[in-house]
């Protein structure tokens, strides 16, 4: 069940059918704010994930990188010492390790963009929570009169409470709910980064390495 999936299947319609029937709106609201106050805390869980998640990107992306210097090396002494096939495969190394650098700080940027989003998605979900709970609290109150005033009747919801008001908050909650959702794609995939590996060591672009490797190693003579 993704995320909110539980708040969305109290639409619009089933608000208006329970206030059309004359059911209990403080017991309703009741509901809805513990399938939102849920959704919240995955909400925060999935928060904690993605702040993590860049913590780990960052750190292969620094071995990524750590990899493509030493590989660099690699390359330059093997062509110091003539040995041109391991110079290749050395050079071949460090352009899959820049890659991967590469990649590793694309994911760690796109979850600081889930994590700023998240966090404004969870403070505007607890505004709202705050506001509803107090909304319900004036209608169990309200409620609690119309019992005082007619015990002997059961209360008439339609004429003692502006039901209409309530709805449209709800309402309105829905909505923010359906927004949540459809910006809820967040998670993102991880490649393995070792597609098409083997045939580097062949490509221009080892051959441009190598050469700007050579480069380095006679303007040092």
């Amino acid at each position: 069940m993704s995320l909110f999936d539980r708040i969305s299947n109290l639409t619009k319609a089933t608000l208006h059918e329970a206030l059309n029937k004359l059911e209990n709106p403080v017991l309703m609201t009741g509901q809805y704010l513990r399938n939102l106050e849920e959704d919240l805390q995955i909400a925060e869980k999935l928060l904690k994930e993605q702040r993590m998640n860049i913590s780990i990107q960052e750190r292969k992306q620094q071995d990524a990188l750590e990899a493509a210097r030493y590989s660099e090396a690699q390359a330059l002494a093997a062509l110091e010492s003539g040995d041109d096939v391991r110079a290749r495969a050395a050079a071949a190394a460090k352009i899959r390790h820049e890659e991967l650098a590469e990649q590793y700080g694309e994911e760690a940027s796109q979850a600081r963009s889930r994590v700023v989003e998240l966090e404004i998605r969870l403070e505007e979900g607890k505004q709202e929570y705050a506001r509803l709970k107090e909304k319900r609290n004036e209608l169990a109150a309200r409620a609690r009169k119309v019992e005082e005033q007619n015990q002997a009747q059961r209360p008439n919801f339609s004429s003692g409470l502006e039901t209409g008001a309530a709805a449209r908050g709800f309402e309105r909650m829905e909505e923010k709910i359906l927004e949540w959702e459809a910006g809820s794609q967040l998670r993102g995939t991880t490649g393995t980064g070792s597609e098409g590996s083997s045939s580097l060591e062949d490509n221009s672009a080892v051959n441009d390495e190598l050469e700007r490797l050579k480069d380095q190693l006679n303007s040092r003579k």
